[in-house]
């Protein structure tokens, strides 16, 4: 895949040109991607590496980010105002949020659900690890009560029901009637944060295009390249080139602008800065960022190739669909290639068939798989059979 992203990039070198730090940016993030792959296969698959250390670790990283973030709160409150701690912040993170809202420690206050839905969520999915799945809701509660943004709450509430439709057992009518009871739930939980949240209450009366500024901004840097799509098929088709972005941008600017002003798009300094981007811009969507570099022939490759792993390894289940549409959806407003969610899906879905059937073992043992005296027992085996009907696609 990389040799292939390479060489349909060749044709926007050639045609446009070539800008050496954003083309290195791209190549090594997805680099990074493949090397998050091999090191997961590498250290539990081949060299077995202690998972209950390894969870321990993740855990511990997380609740550090999670104190962080109270601590960033409590500084922000009036009773305190710690100064100290505002400035130690604004020393130590690149991208500084911190004066406004907590951001833990994420580059952004909006990757909050990146790591939780992404991350988190996917390695309690297959590990079951009790601390992992109480930190989850426990992470996602203290962001919203602290108000640290309004993309946590929306990716907590379909992150809740994709996790609910993957896990539900349809087939009893209690548990049925329990789904049911939780999507009135989640249904009136959606209006109450309308109704209270003063950003998400602009977003529905005023519209994603004017209702909040950082919204705006991002949907017109998605807007932007996209615009150049329509009007030039053969970039389309094989992209503009890794690196390659800002000339997209340049190019759809003036049409998208005049679209984005015609229904009512809020102004501001970052957007009219997209007239002339630098060469590192970025589009705050992977969709847009991939398709503008290495053409919608690369994302419809790259696409097939995940179908084809996952039905080459018998993996299709309930489970397995909500875990591709929830990557799917974080990825809509995330533009890395090396984030370690799409990884650990790969990854997962081909284990998840061994790590079910050890996981008794295997989350109080040393690895998932079949290491020699790590024979499942016959409640792990029967947690499996379990676990395979209630998720099966039939």
């Amino acid at each position: 895949m990389p040799l292939l992203l390479v060489l349909m990039s060749f044709y926007g070198w050639r045609t446009i040109g070539v800008h050496p730090s954003a083309l290195a940016k791209s190549l090594l993030s997805v680099l990074l991607c493949l090397l998050c792959l091999a090191s997961l296969d590498i250290g539990i698959r081949l060299k077995r590496l202690p998972v209950r250390t390894l969870l321990t670790t993740l855990f511990a990283a997380y609740v550090l980010a999670l104190g962080t973030g109270i601590l960033q709160y409590v500084s922000l409150a009036r009773m305190w105002n710690w100064q100290p701690v505002r400035l130690y912040f604004w020393n130590l993170i690149y991208r500084y949020y911190s004066s406004v809202r907590p951001q833990f420690l994420f580059a952004e206050p909006s990757y909050i659900g990146m790591h939780l839905f992404g991350v988190l969520l996917p390695v309690y999915w297959l590990t079951r690890d009790r601390r992992v799945g109480i930190l989850v809701p426990t992470f996602a509660i203290a962001a919203i009560a602290m108000g640290s943004g309004t993309r946590i709450v929306l990716d907590s509430i379909i992150a809740a029901f994709l996790w609910i439709v993957g896990t539900v057992n349809f087939r009893s009518r209690k548990v049925t009637a329990g789904f049911v009871g939780a999507l009135c739930l989640m249904a009136a939980g959606c209006t109450s944060a309308l109704v209270f949240d003063e950003r998400l209450n602009a977003l529905a009366t005023k519209g994603l295009l004017s209702g909040d500024g950082s919204m705006s901004a991002r949907i017109f840097h998605m807007l932007a390249p996209m615009w150049a799509w329509k009007h030039d098929v053969t970039h389309l088709l094989f992209g503009w080139g890794a690196g390659n972005i800002s000339d997209a941008v340049r190019t759809g600017y003036a049409g998208a602008r005049r679209w984005y002003d015609a229904h009512g798009g809020m102004s501001s300094e970052e957007i009219d800065g997209l007239a002339n981007p630098p060469a590192d811009t970025f589009t705050m969507s992977a969709y847009a960022s991939f398709i503008t570099e290495f053409g919608v022939l690369c994302f419809a490759a790259f696409l097939l190739l995940v179908v084809l792993h996952v039905t080459r390894l018998h993996a299709w289940n309930r489970r397995t669909i909500c875990w591709m549409v929830l990557v799917a959806y974080l990825y809509v407003q995330f533009e890395s290639y090396a984030f370690y969610a799409i990884p650990l899906f790969l990854w997962g879905v081909t284990t998840s068939g061994t790590i079910s059937g050890n996981l008794s073992g295997n989350v109080s043992g040393n690895t998932f798989g079949n290491a020699p005296g790590n024979v499942p027992d016959r409640k792990s085996i029967s947690y499996s059979r379990e676990y395979a009907a209630n998720n099966s696609l039939e």
